[in-house]
């Protein structure tokens, strides 16, 4: 059979499964349009709350995922123990009490659970961690559809709010027992940005003055406020890049277009400013200047911080610190085909909504060169350009067709492969022993609850120090970790002697360094292996490695070698070595090292 032959019995394939489609729409009940949508936002919900919670069901960790969740949780116990954080927290001078992430929304809902049910109080927190953050990602999905209709129309809310329903980073920050800040923050975020993009319309008036500009300014300061509480002068000074940007290139824009047309210089620059918002954003600006000169302070500490992402260029040894890889990005998946369209048809039509989804997503992609947390941020602007790419999709080619159907395969094979990918994540996002505690570290943690002294102070490095301060206590601000991601903070002379410690050939120098500051045990991993290349940094040896050396204490521990000498004894395990190590090693001092 020629190609040409082939090319129209194809065509006449197509043609007739179109008709059959056709035919069996017109065969179903109609229904009106409303409650069509309605459906299918509620089926997008139920999908989208059914992947976050899809961990869960994956016996091999627990249910609490990232280091930094593990302080929040800790911290939300602290407040329904003793109604409010501890008086410690601030040990830093850039650290408040008030920035806690989900620690105190979890806290109170937890008690209100408690008190209305007669659950106890840790089992009603682990019920509010594991569903929360899910219920706050599906508030986000209907945000994003609300939105997107309301600049578009139904189909592109519909497919953006699909987008955030299975985009990988969007399920991650939704994820049962993922009570890190990113969900919650990154739903104000995008509430003060479609605050300040909307009000663009807005007609409120009081006499014959119109006050909508002030009221949407003093919205999106409000939002600012509560990302302040929740995270300092962070979650507020990304708000207000999205919107800085955004403002900028919407002014050149304006100004570029009447170049052709105005030929007064002011007429030009007054009219590209008055089709930006510009009181709005002034009064944003203002408000924020505002707030810096009375918290000073942080707000330099935020300054230091971001000057210091730029010197180092996302080459941080603090993970969420470090500059975004390919890698980051291909996490996108299949996603990334509508969002180079959305990107594409931004550029080309130059729609008002578009220009600003294109404006927050680059801004923030180019802010994750030098801090790859920030990425989490781009992700409603990633969806919403994703929305309006598969909208495209879905109806291109539809005049030089006769039928829609080959063309829309496309669309369906992106979304089933999309889809199918989502689910697998899903499942084991929480797989990975560095993301969550595995049976090793839980017997290891259990050990340290209820076989060690209450005061007892603990050395590790500091990624496992936060597990300690959670799961390694029953009861509030006894065992605490030498060094962990911030709440008991670190410092290089700390991590210095902590490198030390790992890459020490002599025990004895690792009780001497354990004795300097006051340290009872000494906790090693088969996962700090992983990290070798840092700690050894931190140890800032005369020689260079990559990996531990075959004779440092903390091989010599992990291969079953070591049990007790120098001051060190191993305490767990009991248990003679099987073949291959100790995934967990705690060695306990039992004497002051020798010189």
């Amino acid at each position: 059979m020629s190609f040409e032959a082939e090319r129209l019995a194809l065509k006449m394939w197509l043609d007739r499964a179109g008709s059959r489609w056709e035919a069996f729409q017109a065969r179903l009940p109609t229904l009106p349009t409303r409650w069509l949508v309605l459906l299918a936002l509620g089926g997008l919900a139920a999908y989208a709350f059914f992947l976050r919670i899809l961990h869960l069901l994956n016996p091999n960790h627990y249910y609490i995922l990232s280091h930094d969740s593990y302080f929040f949780h800790w911290l939300a116990r602290w407040v329904m123990a003793e109604g409010g954080p501890p008086s410690s927290l601030v040990l830093t001078e850039d650290i408040d009490t008030l920035h806690s992430g989900l620690a105190y929304p979890l806290a109170y809902i937890a008690k209100a659970i408690s008190s209305v049910f007669g659950m106890p109080s840790a089992d009603a927190l682990d019920l509010v961690s594991k569903f929360l953050p899910p219920l706050l990602g599906i508030v986000s999905m209907v945000v994003i559809y609300l939105v997107a209709a309301k600049i578009y129309n139904r189909r592109v809310g519909l497919f953006s709010a699909l987008a955030w329903a299975m985009m990988l980073h969007a399920i991650f920050i939704g994820a049962g027992g993922y009570v890190d800040r990113d969900g919650l923050s990154a739903l104000l975020l995008m509430l003060g940005a479609f605050l300040f993009y909307l009000s663009r319309g807005w007609q409120f008036r009081i006499g014959k003055r119109d006050i909508g500009w002030l009221l949407a300014g003093l919205g999106v300061l409000s939002v600012e406020g509560l990302l302040y509480l929740e995270w300092s002068f962070v979650g507020p000074a990304l708000l207000l890049v999205v919107l800085a940007v955004y403002f900028v290139v919407r002014f050149l824009l304006g100004y570029s277009d009447l170049l052709k047309t105005e030929p007064s210089l002011v007429r030009r620059l007054t009219s590209a400013i008055s089709e930006v918002n510009w009181r709005t954003f002034a009064l944003i600006v203002l408000g924020n200047i505002v707030a810096a000169s009375f918290y000073h302070q942080q707000a330099t500490s935020l300054f230091n911080l971001a000057r210091a992402a730029v010197r180092t260029m996302g080459q941080s040894p603090i993970a969420e610190m470090s500059g975004i890889s390919l890698g980051d990005i291909l996490i996108y998946g299949f996603l990334l085909i509508p969002i180079a369209v959305g990107l594409y048809l931004a550029w080309k039509k130059r729609s008002e909504g578009s220009i600003f989804f294109t404006c927050w997503f680059l801004s923030l992609l180019v802010l994750s060169l030098f801090a790859r947390r920030v990425l989490f941020y781009a992700t409603p602007a990633a969806c919403l350009l994703s929305g309006v790419g598969l909208a495209f999709l879905w109806d291109w080619g539809g005049r030089s067709w006769s039928r829609p159907l080959l063309k829309r395969l496309v669309v369906v094979t992106v979304l089933g492969l999309t889809i199918l990918f989502s689910f697998v994540i899903a499942y084991n996002i929480g797989s990975s022993p560095r993301m969550a505690v595995h049976e090793d570290w839980q017997d290891a943690l259990t050990y340290l609850r209820d076989s060690t002294p209450e005061e007892s102070l603990i050395m590790t490095q500091w990624n496992w120090g936060y597990w300690i301060l959670d799961l390694g206590n029953l009861d509030m601000g006894k065992r605490r970790p030498v060094v962990d991601g911030g709440y008991y903070g670190w410092d290089t002379g700390r991590l210095h002697d902590v490198g030390l410690a790992y890459s020490t050939t002599e025990p004895s120098e690792a009780a001497q360094i354990m004795e300097k500051w006051g340290a009872d045990y000494l906790v090693f991993s088969a996962l700090d292996l992983a990290f070798a290349a840092p700690i050894l940094g931190w140890a800032r040896l005369d020689e260079k490695y990559d990996e531990f050396p075959e004779d440092s204490l903390v091989i010599r521990s992990l291969n079953g070698e070591f049990e007790s000498e120098g001051g060190l004894k191993r305490v767990y395990p009991e248990e003679p070595s099987p073949e291959g190590g100790y995934p967990v090693v705690i060695l306990r001092l039992t004497q002051a090292g020798q010189p």
